[in-house]
C-alpha cells in the first residue's frame, strides 16, 4: 500500500477511533464506581477541562499504537498538533457560543467535539503529506506532548480554581468522590 493511501486510512480510522472511544469514555468514571485511576485518565466531572480528556487520552492511545503502522518523518508533529487542536478549539467554541446563549446546548457541544476532531485529523493528514519538516519540530513536538501529558495528569489531581476546571453542576474541581 502506498504511503498516501496509508495516511488517508490512518487519519480516517483515527477520527473514528478517537470520536467513538472519546464519546464512550465520557461514562467510564461513573461506570467504574468513581475509581480514582479511571478518573485520572477519563472525564471525572462536567468541567470543560475534564471534557478535553475525551480527545486527549484516545488520541494518545491511537498515536502510540499508530507508530507501529505508519512511518512518517512528520509523525511526531502531526501527533502533537492532533492533541493540541481540540484543546484549543473545544474551549474556544464552547465559551464563544455560551457567551451568546448563556447556557450550553448538548447537541452543539457534541458537534463541537466532532468538529474539533475533524479539524485535528485534517491537519494531521496535511502534516503527514507535507515534505519532511525536520528534527527541530520533532523535538518541539516531543516536548509539547510531554507537557500536555503532564498538564493532563496534574490538572486532574490538582486542578486550579479557575472556570475551565470548575464543574458547573457540582461547583467542585477535579475528581468527584
Amino acid at each position: 500500500m502506498n504511503e498516501s493511501r496509508q495516511i488517508v486510512i490512518f487519519c480516517l480510522v483515527g477520527f473514528v477511533f478517537v470520536g467513538f472511544f472519546g464519546t464512550l469514555s465520557h461514562f467510564f468514571y461513573s461506570w467504574s464506581g468513581k475509581n480514582k485511576f479511571v478518573g485520572i485518565l477519563f472525564p471525572a466531572n462536567e468541567s470543560t477541562w475534564e471534557h478535553l480528556k475525551l480527545a486527549i487520552f484516545p488520541t494518545l492511545v491511537y498515536f502510540l499504537i499508530g507508530m507501529i503502522f505508519l512511518n512518517n518523518s512528520n509523525y511526531l508533529f502531526a501527533f502533537f498538533c492532533t492533541l493540541l487542536i481540540p484543546m484549543i478549539l473545544i474551549p474556544t467554541i464552547f465559551y464563544s457560543y455560551t457567551s451568546i446563549t448563556k447556557s450550553p446546548i448538548l447537541i452543539v457541544d457534541i458537534l463541537t467535539y466532532y468538529f474539533a476532531l475533524f479539524v485535528a485529523f485534517l491537519m494531521c493528514f496535511n502534516i503527514l503529506n507535507y515534505a519532511p519538516l525536520g528534527n527541530v519540530l520533532n523535538i518541539i513536538s516531543i516536548l509539547g506532548i510531554i507537557v500536555i501529558i503532564i498538564l493532563y495528569l496534574t490538572f486532574t489531581l490538582k486542578p486550579p480554581k479557575k472556570f475551565l476546571f470548575k464543574d458547573p453542576i457540582t461547583g467542585g474541581y477535579g475528581l468527584i468522590d
